[in-house]
């Protein structure tokens, strides 16, 4: 899966919405739908903060990907 599909895995996962996400990650709403629906990457700043926002790590990728749900590296 593309990084827009795990962000929306991780997002409904930590039961946020798209806005809260938003505010947590100092962002715009759009941005996450943006993303989300893979019409744009997020910069390595703004991925760094949602990550961060979702306390998303290195072990969770390795999670998704054993769930078939991280794209091939």
């Amino acid at each position: 899966m593309d990084f827009g599909s795990r962000l929306r895995t991780m997002r409904a996962a930590r039961k946020l919405n798209q806005t809260e996400l938003a505010d947590r990650a100092m962002t715009t709403q759009f941005f996450i739908s943006a993303i989300e629906v893979g019409k744009m990457l997020p910069t390595p700043d703004l991925e760094a903060r949602l990550r961060k926002a979702l306390d998303w790590d290195a072990e969770i990728d390795r999670a998704l990907a054993l769930l078939g749900t991280k794209e091939p590296a």
